[in-house]
């Protein structure tokens, strides 16, 4: 018999295992000010952010991750050495630090060097429990946080732009290994300081490695040099009882196969406009937990309530209800309306009444 009331923690934990639950959970990121503002009552600003997020989560979601407030707008000097410009709820790079070949070469080889001379000690891990514990706070209950936890792919291409990361897995691709092997090597030891299955009960592996047509890189490489390593990081986090929810947009059907044999739990965010829906990965992947599924790059910013509702209840009855987050295809922004995001709400906190 299903309880009619449970913790969050209970719902999400009987989710993870294809449990029945007394209602579907809800997994989203908040980056919504009209939103955060509906629900906490009280008005949201740089200095009052992170509490404020926090009692809006604490209202709407089961689980969630960047449960940060909104930046102060300005710049700033990344630890590479990459000028960023924060805006709120987004950052770009304005400038980095190289002006030609030889002097990308050489930063991507310091970059290397500092990589590898990360350490994780215990000081570290409970500096990372405390930021933990002070969101907890905030949120007043238990929901639960998901930590992300990089393969490297994303933060390397990030740095220095897709074109130019094009030609350096073309003109230098044992540099371009080495270097995600510098990363992925960090986030080991990282795993190792602050793995722990009481306050880590879902991790996400991540690398954006598609796009709306298909994969950013070539099936090849990722199975040569990638898959292997995202391989590595899944086994760190189940040799510590954390479940593995995997994200990157885009069109993943093409090794689809391959991340279930890396060991993924879980596949977010599940993007509608790249031809992913929760009923065909179902069906082909029922071991999967999944989350997300909801399309917030045209149904929530444009659609109607009704039209959102719809696609809701459609996830519920593709998933029979068990194994499935209801949320957006990645975070709830600042141009979907309210209402279509209560819409969507709407449909999870019905099944209480």
């Amino acid at each position: 018999m299903t309880p009619t009331t449970m913790t969050k923690r209970e719902r999400v934990l009987r989710t993870l295992r294809h449990q029945e639950t007394d209602r579907v959970p809800v997994y989203d990121i908040l980056q919504n000010d009209g939103l955060i503002e509906h629900l906490a009552g009280e008005r949201l600003t740089v200095e009052n952010g992170d509490r404020v997020k926090g009692r809006a989560v604490a209202r709407c979601l089961d689980m969630t991750r960047m449960p940060a407030g909104p930046r102060a707008p300005g710049l700033r000097t990344s630890v590479e050495g990459l000028t960023i410009r924060d805006e709120r709820w987004t950052s770009w790079i304005v400038e980095r630090p190289w002006s030609d070949w030889d002097g990308l070469l050489a930063w991507v080889r310091g970059e290397i060097e500092r990589v590898e001379g990360l350490h994780y000690d215990r000081a570290i891990a409970e500096a990372f429990y405390t930021r933990m514990e002070i969101f907890q706070g905030y949120f007043g209950d238990d929901t639960v946080q998901v930590v992300e936890s990089g393969v490297g792919l994303t933060e390397m291409y990030w740095a220095v732009g897709w074109e130019t990361m094009s030609y350096l897995l073309a003109d230098e691709p044992e540099l371009v290994v080495s270097w995600l092997d510098a990363r992925h090597r960090a986030e080991l030891r990282r795993v190792e300081a602050i793995a722990d299955p009481r306050r880590i009960l879902v991790a996400l592996p991540y690398d954006d490695i598609a796009y709306k047509g298909g994969l950013l890189i070539s099936p090849r490489w990722l199975r040569e040099h990638w898959f292997p390593r995202l391989a590595q990081l899944t086994d760190a986090w189940h040799a510590r009882d954390t479940f593995c929810l995997f994200h990157s947009d885009g069109d993943l059907w093409a090794v689809m196969d391959d991340l279930v044999t890396a060991g993924i739990d879980g596949l977010n965010p599940i993007e509608v406009a790249a031809g992913m829906t929760v009923r065909d990965v179902r069906e082909r992947y029922p071991t999967l937990f999944l989350t997300g599924g909801v399309d917030v790059s045209q149904l929530l910013p444009l659609g109607t309530p009704e039209e959102v509702r719809a696609a809701c209840v459609e996830n519920l009855r593709a998933t029979d209800g068990r194994g499935y987050f209801l949320g957006s295809t990645t975070e709830l922004h600042w141009e979907i309306p309210l209402e279509n995001m209560l819409a969507m709400f709407a449909v999870a906190w019905e099944q209480m009444a």
